[in-house]
This record gives structure tokens, C-alpha cells and sequence, in this order.
């Protein structure tokens, strides 16, 4: 009887060199420090970045941006002094941007990095639901196409692609990690799966070119392409910009880089990390935050969703894990490409009833231990409505505040800010609240199967790990509360 060969992450990630884009992101963050903490036999990371207006060069963005971030403190107070030392013999930068051909690199420079590296992971993206059309097309889907020229000048190293499980849009069901067609374009389709979204971008960009001549001012044209972006995605099958341009994104992938081997990660709605490295940990405010914070600032008491729905929410370091895992597969066994969803709604599902129920006993309960976030006792109870209902509630508030708009003008400015914050998150995120599908995880569950025991411990990526009510109250609120808003005041 022969025994399995189990993958090892420490094994197939020794001694190579990897790229990592978006390391100023928030996942990109995870996913570098777990690297250097977990894999020490890691030849070099090299973080593509670009300089901004307030750092001169790339180097001094990512020391100051990355580096510095509190993700780091575990690892900076396990290792101390050597921490320093760590980051300058394993982390290096390169200046480059992303959107560009050869990475806005001079050509030997771009061609010395494509000879050197052994893998790419790729976490940049715009996550800005809605961002204008012609923007979010060239970082999300065209800026794959100079990562490609990377790969194919390094003779075809692997690559794992960042995206997210909404790139299936408005499809309903059980979702498997494959390419679905979209619920309503009509694009054909390849032999690999994937579809022509040529035509689509090469379309959208001469639309949005001649929206940049006709409008008066920068403002306006930005304004036309954000709603030109909505309204094509939601023709046909997506909810926001951000998602439909992600899956151009991946169909580009998959159709330019037939020679090497992809993994392609799609997290569902990324939330702070459940224990490593430590619990709570989070960057910005993320789509379920948005909710509680303006609960928590008495902006939003009804909001439209379905309470029996699958609020899909996983953790940051178990979508860390499935990366991390992905690329030590791909270098011991290169393939054409794989899909991996990281997501809780087939493991450890939660109704939306059920989400909002832990977030208003926390809320009530625990409100004193999170003065930065409620700044008085909660009100009443947050409620989720049918879309009608919603309308009817903000047609409501409408009224009210021009009723008494003369006699109460501070009444009439909160309930004429909660009509318009109410409004603008219902038109961003009701699409989450009221989901028509569950995603499936099987062949990321296999994947992890594939890996010794050691790494299975190190690496979960079932939300089966987590207890709902632990995660949501002790440790979401409280580190949306700490990560979050205390380092927002700090600054």
C-alpha cells in the first residue's frame, strides 16, 4: 500500500523569490507578514509599489505604510532586535505601477526582476465599488495583461490571482469554484472556459473616452463613468464596477497564461483575522463595517436584505492560508489554471437574522468598551426590510424632516443625513443583504487536504474553526474598535 506524498509550504516555498502586488492593502499585508513569520527558508519577497505624493519613492511608502502597520507586532515582538534585520534581508521594493506596460519598468530593469522571481501573487485591485468605468477597467482587469508580459519574460512562473467569489454577479444557486457565464450577456465563449470580454473593454473605453471630451469638468466626467460603470454591470449580471471588472480580470488570465500555471482566490467578503496573528486585526472599513458604524452613529436603523439570507464574511488570515497554499502548489505542480473560493457559506453559514442579532447583543451589551465607535448607548434595534419597505421608511424620514424642518432645524439636518447615508450604503451593499446563492469551497477544502498535518494546522481555511458569536462580539467589534478606529484618531 503506498503512502500519499503530502505538499509542504515550507518545501516548495524555500528558497524562491516572490512577487506580491497591493502590499499596501489590506490582504496584502496578511499575507506578507505570515509569510515572513511562517516561512523562514523564503529567499526574497519583492513588493511592487509605486511612489505617492506624500512618499518620494516606493521604499519609503511600503517602510512607513506596511511595514510600521500593527499586523507586524507579533512578529516584531517574537523577534525584536532581528525584526529590523528580518525585513532588510528577506523584504526588498521594487518602484513600478501596475497599469502600465512593463510595469512602468525601463526594460532592463523589468527584465532582470521577470529572471529572478519564481511567483507572483497579485492582491492589488480597486475595491471601490464605484469607481469610474475606464479606471477600474485598467486596474482591474488590463493591468493583468503587464503581469502576464512578467511572467512570459521569466519563461512562465506561476501566478495566484487575487479576485473575489461576487465575480459570479447575479448568478443564483449553489456557485462552484469554476467560470460561470454571466446571467445576462450573451459573449462567447473558448475551449478554456472563459468568455471574450475584448470586445466589452475596447467598448467601454471608447464610451468613457468620449464621456472625457463632452463633459465640462474632470468632476463631471468621473461622475458619468461611475454611473456608466453601474448600470453596465448591472446589464449584464453584476452588481457594482468592481466585480464585473474583475471577472474581465480573470477571463484575460486565464486566456493569456496557457503556458504557466494559475490559481485563482476568490474570497467572499473579507473581514477582520479570527486568530492569526492576532485576533481581530483589521484595516479600514470593510462592507460590514460600513453597516455598524453608521448603526453605531445613529445614521441607520432599516436597511434592505433578506434576514433567512447567507451573509457570506471570512476572516482575512484563513483567505491569507488559501493564497499561501495555492502558490506552494502551484510551484510544486504548475497547471493551466485553478479556482479556489474561500468563504463560509458552505462551512459555517449565518443568516443575515442571525449576523445582526450578535452585532446588536454585542452592541447593547458591550457598547462601554467601544467609545470610539459609539460615542452614546445604542437606539433601538437595527432592522433589515424588503426593498419597498425601505423606500417607504426613507419616504417616511423624508417627510418628518420637512415637517419639521422650521421648528426643529437640528432634527431636520440628523434625519435628512440618515435619509441620504442610509440611501447611498442601500445603493453599494443591498445586493450583499439579500444574496440568491451560496459559493461552494470543495476544491479548496481538497487543496488543504493535500498538505501535511503540520500545515493544516497552520494553514485552516474553513470558517468550520470559528464560533460565530466569538468571532462577530469578542473579536470583529473589538477589532474594528481597536484596529480601526483607534488608529483613525492616532492619525
Amino acid at each position: 500500500m503506498s503512502i500519499p506524498s503530502y505538499l509542504s509550504v515550507q518545501s516548495e516555498l524555500a528558497g524562491k523569490h516572490i512577487l506580491i502586488t497591493g502590499a499596501t492593502g489590506f490582504l496584502g499585508k496578511v499575507v506578507l507578514e505570515k509569510l515572513l513569520r511562517k516561512v523562514p527558508d523564503v529567499y526574497q519577497i519583492t513588493l511592487l509599489a509605486r511612489s505617492n505624493s506624500q512618499y518620494r519613492s516606493a521604499k519609503d511608502r511600503v517602510m512607513k505604510e506596511v511595514i510600521s502597520s500593527s499586523v507586524f507586532d507579533t512578529l516584531r515582538e517574537e523577534m525584536g532586535e532581528m525584526f529590523e534585520q528580518l525585513v532588510e534581508s528577506k523584504v526588498s521594493v521594487v518602484e513600478g505601477e501596475l497599469t502600465k506596460p512593463s510595469l512602468g519598468m525601463q526594460a532592463a530593469a523589468f527584465n532582470a526582476l521577470a529572471n529572478d522571481i519564481d511567483l507572483v501573487i497579485n492582491c492589488a485591485a480597486s475595491v471601490n465599488f464605484r469607481e469610474a468605468l475606464d479606471a477600474a477597467i485598467r486596474i482591474n482587469a488590463l493591468s493583468v495583461e503587464h503581469l502576464v508580459e512578467l511572467v512570459n519574460a521569466g519563461g512562465g512562473m506561476p501566478m495566484v490571482q487575487v479576485s473575489t467569489c461576487y465575480v459570479n454577479g447575479h448568478n443564483t444557486g449553489d456557485i462552484d469554484e469554476v467560470v460561470h457565464p454571466p446571467k445576462h450577456a450573451d459573449l462567447k465563449s473558448f475551449d478554456d472556459g472563459s468568455f471574450h470580454v475584448r470586445p466589452l473593454i475596447e467598448h467601454y473605453l471608447a464610451e468613457c473616452q468620449k464621456i472625457n471630451i463632452s463633459a465640462s469638468s474632470r468632476e463631471e466626467a468621473d461622475e458619468a463613468k461611475i454611473q456608466l460603470g453601474v448600470k453596465e454591470a448591472r446589464k449584464n449580471g453584476w452588481n457594482d464596477t468592481y466585480t464585473f471588472t474583475k471577472w474581465m480580470g480573470e477571463q484575460l488570465l486565464i486566456q493569456q497564461l496557457k503556458g504557466s500555471g494559475l490559481s485563482i482566490v476568490r474570497p467572499s467578503i473579507i473581514e477582520s483575522t479570527v486568530s492569526d496573528p492576532v485576533a481581530g486585526w483589521l484595516e479600514g472599513i470593510k462592507v460590514a463595517d460600513a453597516l455598524i458604524f453608521a448603526f453605531a452613529r445613529g445614521k441607520l436603523s432599516f436597511f434592505p436584505g433578506d434576514d433567512s439570507g447567507i451573509l457570506d464574511v471570512i476572516p482575512a488570515d484563513l483567505v491569507a492560508n488559501s493564497i499561501i497554499l495555492s502558490a506552494a502548489e502551484q510551484i510544486a505542480n504548475p497547471k493551466n489554471y485553478r479556482i479556489y473560493q474561500c468563504c463560509s457559506g458552505s462551512d459555517n453559514p449565518i443568516q443575515l437574522r442571525d449576523f445582526i442579532d450578535l452585532v446588536m447583543k454585542e452592541s447593547h451589551q458591550n457598547y462601554h468598551n467601544y467609545p470610539k465607535l459609539f460615542r452614546t448607548k445604542p437606539g433601538a434595534r437595527f432592522k433589515t426590510v424588503s426593498s419597498f419597505a425601505f423606500q417607504s421608511f426613507m419616504r417616511g424620514l423624508q417627510l418628518a424632516a420637512f415637517c419639521r424642518g422650521m421648528f426643529q432645524p437640528k432634527l431636520r439636518r440628523k434625519l435628512v443625513d440618515k435619509v441620504r447615508t442610509s440611501r447611498e450604503l442601500a445603493k453599494i451593499y443591498s445586493f450583499y443583504t439579500a444574496p440568491l446563492y451560496r459559493f461552494d469551497n470543495s476544491q479548496l477544502k481538497q487543496l488543504w487536504r493535500r498538505f501535511n498535518i503540520d500545515d493544516q494546522a497552520d494553514y485552516m481555511v474553513s470558517a468550520k474553526c470559528y464560533d460565530w458569536n466569538e468571532y462577530v462580539g469578542s473579536i470583529h467589534m473589538n477589532g474594528l474598535h481597536t484596529y480601526v478606529l483607534e488608529e483613525r484618531t492616532a492619525a
